[in-house]
């Protein structure tokens, strides 16, 4: 189930007190719009991460979050750039916790975080708090690139390198084709770079439906630039769209799920490219299949000063307690 509230009335909405509040501090103001909305006395600790990478576009950010979460709050240094680095920190920082005190709520604003550090994020909380509950909070976006007209939008350019996501290694064989299932989202560039890296065998293409959208203003971009990935993509004999709910993860990771059912003896890679509720998906789909690799494409520019603007709405859901299937079959 997820319940959308105003921004406005996440204090009245979430009642209940948390052992621990995690965010990610970043350029875009929507990493504050949660914690500047809520009693902050209702976390008893907090645990920000923060890119160093791109340390010159968030410090503004960062200091307002400090300023609201006050002596509760551990800021963690991430690296965009060293993914191994990234892990061992969010690692490190959740297993102090852990050996402090026992932790059986969270609420995790996954707003702001980058799709690798919550994907890692999500796959380690599991493994550490495997019974904790786990509250996701989401802050949608009023606007993607507001300053750019719907064909010029963009929120990142080109990409660095296509890596595989620490705890989504999947079951990959040399000797088999691949199928690449792709979450499409505003970043034409970055997907077709994908593509053209990859030179998969066949791919799935998923679309947000502009049904559930989350940023109500930018649906006819988004469907643009949906468009122009499917023709990219049209030269692959074996290509398929499909659809998914970008406001809900359960029915993303049912549809992703569904794309599955053949592809057993496939080397399948996933990447999430849209909003941080798709990614969970992709994480609840990944983990539960187990054979499926998760990647990400670090972009070569991104849209500092210009990314989003913070919408009202406040998306709540449950993180499931996310178990392999292949471990529950043995």
């Amino acid at each position: 189930m997820v319940y959308q509230y105003k921004v406005t009335e996440i204090e009245q909405r979430l009642s209940q007190p948390f052992d621990l509040f995690i965010g990610c501090s970043s350029f875009e103001l929507r990493c504050l719009s949660f914690i500047q909305n809520i009693d902050i006395e209702r976390f008893t600790t907090a645990l920000v991460f923060y890119n160093k990478d791109c340390l010159d576009h968030i410090t503004s950010n960062s200091e307002k979050m400090e300023g609201i979460i006050g002596e509760r709050g551990t800021f963690v240094e991430l690296l965009h750039s060293d993914p191994i680095y990234t892990a061992d920190q969010i690692k490190n920082a959740l297993l102090t916790i852990s050996e402090k005190k026992k932790v059986n709520s969270i609420l995790l604003d996954i707003t702001t975080f980058t799709h690798e550090s919550l994907l890692i994020t999500v796959r380690l909380l599991r493994l550490i708090f495997p019974l904790a509950n786990i509250q996701c909070a989401y802050i949608n976006a009023r606007e993607y690139s507001s300053n750019d007209k719907m064909k010029n939008k963009w929120l990142s350019k080109g990409i660095l390198e296509i890596r595989s996501v620490l705890g989504y290694a999947g079951n990959i064989l040399p000797a088999r084709k691949t199928h690449l299932i792709l979450i499409v989202g505003y970043e034409y560039e970055r997907a077709t770079g994908i593509i053209n890296t990859l030179e998969p065998n066949s791919i799935s293409l998923g679309f947000g439906r502009s049904d559930n959208a989350t940023t109500q203003k930018d649906r006819e971009a988004n469907e643009h630039y949906a468009r122009l990935v499917e023709q990219m993509a049209t030269n692959y004999v074996d290509l398929d769209c499909f659809e998914v709910k970008c406001n809900d993860p359960f029915e993303t990771s049912e549809a992703i799920l569904k794309k599955l059912e053949g592809l057993e003896d496939t080397n399948v890679l996933i990447v999430p490219l849209n909003n941080k509720i798709s990614t969970i998906g992709v994480a609840m789909a990944a983990i539960s299949n187990g054979n499926v690799q998760a990647c990400y494409a670090p972009a070569l520019i991104y849209n500092y000063d210009n990314y989003s603007e913070p919408g009202d709405i406040c998306y709540i859901f449950e993180l499931p307690l996310l178990r392999d299937k292949r471990e529950e079959d043995n």
